[in-house]
């Protein structure tokens, strides 16, 4: 999909901190090139861009009124159950180890071992002095862990308000409130590639730059990616909501012919104790126990066409849950979501009250002409998003 945005070159591309945005004004569907970094603007003027949305995971909050960006524990969980991997590593090296040396060599080296229990517990020695090494990197991961909650908590998230057309920026440290226009905001995509000893590298960015006309300045957004189709997946999430109210957890319409539309807890922004809950759920959904035609004999199943039962996908859930340490990674979240984040400012919350639909901000008549263009452009025609951005008169 991303394909349809821009053609790939030769060259690469790269992220860089301070893109000159001020005095080279970019438009939509600019590309610039620099040594081995490719940027592709995708606005201002946020135009259509024909790329599904995505990212939901990096939104905490969604309502008819605004998107907020950051914000969310998204991640964490996975960030415990690394932590419960270098625990058993750490036991494994401490009290497991010993015992296996010691078991394979009485079993093929008996005359070697031929006081066994004493080789045990010399080897018990050697391994749990040399575990004490892995205090060094477990206790790093555990303090980097707590840092970044610690470091969330101080952050402020971003909002964009669909109604008033605005996106609004905290400073984490001034506490100075940035208000700037939806339509202004220069958005970007770039990847950067480099060579180090293990092979070429690739880093993809989203980039966003809210220019501070009162201090001349332009605030940064950096907004690492695992490719460019994340990337325009998620400035596609936020300018469909701003331009068309689309919100991100729109239940895919797919999904919603299956019944599998997501409720409760499966749209709550945020990874906790919940989350333990729904994999589970899900993991017994797999078994295919308890779904149609769960009364159905294993024959009469496979005559019409019905997926077999199986015990398996449920027995395995819980065998990882057991190797996590149950619920600790769950937990782990649950306290990370509860240290919450700074409350915003009282001029913030009072900017973020719904409007009356009659006071609610209109696009430009620009930004609705460059759009019917791009639309057009690249649905019908079949053009890129750069080609579409030139028939627009952008560039």
């Amino acid at each position: 999909m991303s394909k349809r945005l821009f053609k790939r070159k030769d060259k690469s591309v790269a992220t860089e901190p301070a893109l000159d945005i001020r005095s080279q004004r970019p438009s939509a569907g600019e590309i610039r090139v620099k040594g081995l970094n490719e940027t592709l603007f995708l606005s201002p003027l946020p135009v259509y861009t024909g790329q599904s949305q995505s990212s939901r995971r990096n939104f905490s909050q969604m309502n008819d009124t605004y998107l907020e960006l950051g914000g969310s524990n998204r991640g964490m969980i996975e960030q415990g159950k690394i932590l419960a991997a270098g625990i058993w590593m750490v036991l494994f090296t401490a009290f497991i180890l010993p015992g296996l040396v010691v078991l394979f060599g009485v079993l093929f080296y008996p005359d070697n071992f031929t006081e066994p229990l004493h080789d045990l517990f010399t080897g018990l020695k050697a391994s749990t002095s040399i575990s004490i090494l892995f205090i060094l990197p477990f206790g790093a991961y555990v303090y980097g862990m707590i840092s970044s909650v610690y470091e969330a908590a101080k952050t402020y998230p971003v909002r964009f308000n669909r109604q008033r057309r605005e996106v609004c920026y905290v400073d984490s440290k001034t506490h100075r409130v940035l208000i700037v226009p939806w339509e202004s905001v220069v958005a970007w995509v770039a990847n950067t590639q480099g060579v180090t000893s293990y092979g070429a590298t690739r880093q993809y960015t989203l980039g966003m730059g809210l220019e501070d006309e009162e201090q001349d300045t332009v605030q940064f957004l950096l907004l690492p990616q695992p490719s460019d189709a994340h990337s325009l997946g998620m400035w596609t999430s936020i300018r469909n909501y701003m331009e068309d109210g689309q919100l991100v957890d729109t239940p895919n319409p797919m999904l919603a012919a299956m019944g599998l539309i997501a409720t409760g807890d499966r749209l709550k922004p945020y990874e906790g104790l919940h989350t333990f809950e729904l994999e589970r759920e899900d993991a017994r959904r797999r078994c295919h126990m308890n779904d149609v035609g769960a009364d159905l004999s294993a024959k009469e199943r496979e005559r019409f066409g019905y997926p077999k039962r199986s015990p398996w996908p449920l027995r395995f859930w819980y065998i990882r849950r057991v190797l996590v340490f149950w619920k600790m990674p769950y937990l782990l979240a649950e306290w990370g979501h509860r240290k919450g984040r700074p409350r915003l400012p009282e001029s913030v919350l009072a900017w973020s009250e719904p409007l009356p639909p009659e006071q609610w901000a209109k696009p430009s008549a620009a930004l609705l002409k460059a759009n019917q263009v791009v639309k057009e452009a690249m649905d019908k025609k079949g053009v890129t998003f750069v080609e579409a951005c030139k028939a627009a008169g952008l560039q």
